[in-house]
């Protein structure tokens, strides 16, 4: 008997519940066909997704139908009892659901305030379609919608979830045998779901998460709260690179180069050789690749062996042959070194992307000596994490405009002020703040040393020799400076105008010992713009809007870390390379604010029913 099964279809469906039971039922030898139920030949579904090969109703012959399919969806109601009574004739309905089993107990078994049913309702109404590609997924793999759920939940209630962890909770958690369908994916399954699925598109998803939480709570985003934290690479700590060291070595070897490059040429003029090779002053490792090749053409027309072992002579030909390759590889070593390293100082063998930083704590060895780690500046408003920053770069002064620029791609918009401690203040990112319209809440380096009262123990430091009312400088001895020379400096990202000052009365002041060591006397460099800037930092500080910033500042930056890394036990990355970093990081803040979202929805739940 050849069983006939209709779909009825109408515009809103849900898509995972009619085209799952169709691929079932076709793959099994049914006979499927696609109803629209407003008589039209294409529907589209919940996503967008638009549907042709649809049987108008008006035009479909039911009575052989033997079973009828209604997916579910907004419209499941309407069409349950307007079309079933109707056409339920030598026909059984079947509502489908592709947690069969097990969809049926979920409202019963799984607790009405657990996080999962939260995870579940976010996921839902981000369309993460627009970011993965779904068409490419094998018919005996995963459902992805189920994997990033799964991932998602996990990460949301352990703030980190190994791949292990993931395996094992599907297994036996309750909630993700419901959320799975009571599939079991490997850790394997996770690991290429959450490298080809999510590695690229896990920025924009992160956003269109905050958007939904942004429109379904009250968030001020016109605050973002700015710092940053170092995380421990998954790198061998012993495998460090130092420029410093590197660039030393390179130089060195040069030398010695030139060096063998002169022994070489005495030896083939001593050997009537016409051969000469030239003293290249510029370090070029091509050049001595250029040497071993010429010196191996050499060889073999000479018919000189190459030899090794013990009790066998080499050749001096095979000497300088081997010399000269080691160091064309040693040269080309450093050349890499160079490459990798950028304009950082060092970096990781493990993780080139890695950057040896100074940390709190060393479990090596129990001292505060460096460690390979990544620096992650996050923007947080309300406690909930707005926007994230990776960087190998150990300085918080040069993350601050890339983090910005980052968050204006992502809103569409600048917040209205930026409160971060001493570490962000400079005049760069004042002048960014000041072209974008960003009120300046930032402190700056200095700025505590700059209130203490002068004292005769810091009279001649640079942050007491400010200028008076008068715009002069005095000096503790009470003498003036004078403007000596007025120059542009353009090393930052803003050119801006350096004013240089110097003293011409610290010859025979009996202060100067303490005051400078300089022959010339006492300079101080001055730039009016960054001291208008930092004078509006004061005020702005000063301000009880300011000092509400700061205290808000060390309640939501400094709590989401700590619950990041203490509460959650996360404070060492396990993915490499910065593009899997970033990845880790944004799965972490996004379970974060998954988890903050729960307990604020809970909270005003709770407030409402009270009320």
């Amino acid at each position: 008997m050849n069983v006939k099964v209709a779909v009825l279809l109408e515009n809103g469906f849900e898509e995972l519940e009619a085209m799952g039971p169709i691929a079932l039922l076709r793959r099994g030898g049914l006979d499927v066909d696609m109803i629209g139920v407003n008589n039209e030949e294409q529907v589209t579904g919940r996503f967008g997704v638009t549907y042709s090969s649809v049987f108008p109703m008006n035009k479909y012959d039911f009575s052989d139908v033997n079973c009828l399919v209604l997916p579910g969806g907004p419209h499941y109601q309407k069409l349950d009892n307007m079309f079933v009574p109707k056409y339920l004739v030598n026909c059984n309905a079947y509502q489908p659901s592709f947690q069969f089993p097990l969809c049926f107990s979920y409202e019963d078994v799984v607790e009405k305030d657990d996080i999962s049913r939260t995870v579940k309702e976010v996921v839902e109404e981000v369309n993460i379609f627009k970011y993965i590609d779904f068409s490419q997924n094998n018919a005996h793999g995963y459902d992805a919608i189920q994997m990033f759920e799964a991932v998602i939940l996990a990460f949301a209630i352990n703030g980190y979830a190994s791949l292990r962890d993931l395996e094992k909770l599907c297994k036996y958690d309750i909630r993700f045998k419901f959320i799975m369908n009571g599939s079991t994916p490997s850790h394997m399954a996770f690991e290429r779901f959450i490298k080809d699925k999510l590695a690229m598109p896990i920025e924009d998803i992160f956003v269109d998460i905050n958007k939904y939480i942004e429109a379904h709570d009250v968030i001020d985003t016109e605050v973002l709260y700015i710092d940053g934290t170092k995380f421990e690479a998954n790198a061998n700590k012993m495998t460090f690179v130092w420029m410093k060291a590197t660039k030393k070595f390179r130089e060195k070897r040069w030398i010695k180069v030139m060096d063998r490059l002169s022994a070489f040429n005495k030896y083939c003029s001593k050997n009537n050789l016409n051969i000469r090779f030239s003293i290249v002053r510029e370090i070029n490792f091509d050049y001595l690749f250029e040497v071993v090749s010429v010196i191996e053409q050499l060889m073999a027309k000479n018919s000189i062996q190459v030899v090794h072992g013990k009790g066998k002579k080499k050749h001096e030909l095979q000497r300088y042959q081997e010399a000269f390759k080691e160091d064309a590889l040693k040269m080309f070593k450093y050349t890499i070194y160079s490459d990798i390293a950028g304009d950082r100082n060092s970096f990781s063998k493990t993780d080139p992307d890695a950057t040896f930083m100074h940390m709190k704590y060393d479990y090596y060895n129990h001292t505060n000596v460096f460690k390979p780690g990544y620096n992650v500046q996050v923007g947080s408003s309300d406690g909930y994490i707005r926007h994230v920053y990776v960087s190998s770069d150990a300085n918080d002064l040069r993350t601050y405009i890339p983090f910005m620029e980052g968050y204006h791609m992502a809103y569409g918009s600048y917040p209205y002020a930026t409160p971060a401690d001493a570490g962000y203040g400079s005049f760069d990112n004042y002048k960014y703040d000041k072209e974008h319209g960003i009120q300046l809440y930032m402190k700056y380096s200095g700025m505590r040393k700059e209130a203490e009262k002068k004292t005769t123990k810091n009279q001649f430091t640079r942050a007491q020799m400010n200028p008076n009312e008068e715009d002069k400088i005095i000096c503790p001895a009470n003498h003036e400076f004078t403007l000596v020379d007025t120059r542009i400096e353009r090393r930052g990202v803003y050119p801006r105008e350096i004013e240089m000052y110097q003293n011409e009365h610290c010859e025979g002041c009996p202060f100067k010992s303490k005051c400078t060591k300089s022959k010339k006397g006492r300079t101080i460099q001055r730039c009016r713009e960054l001291e208008s800037y930092k004078k509006e930092v004061k005020e702005n500080l000063s301000t009880e809007q300011g000092k509400k910033y700061m205290i808000q500042r060390s309640i939501w930056s400094e709590g989401i870390f700590g619950q990041i890394k203490e509460d959650n036990h996360y404070d060492k990355l396990r993915r490499r390379g910065i593009s899997g970093v970033k990845l880790e990081i944004l799965l972490v803040c996004i379970g974060h604010n998954l988890r903050r979202y729960h307990t604020r929805k809970l909270e005003f739940q709770k407030n409402n029913k009270i009320n």
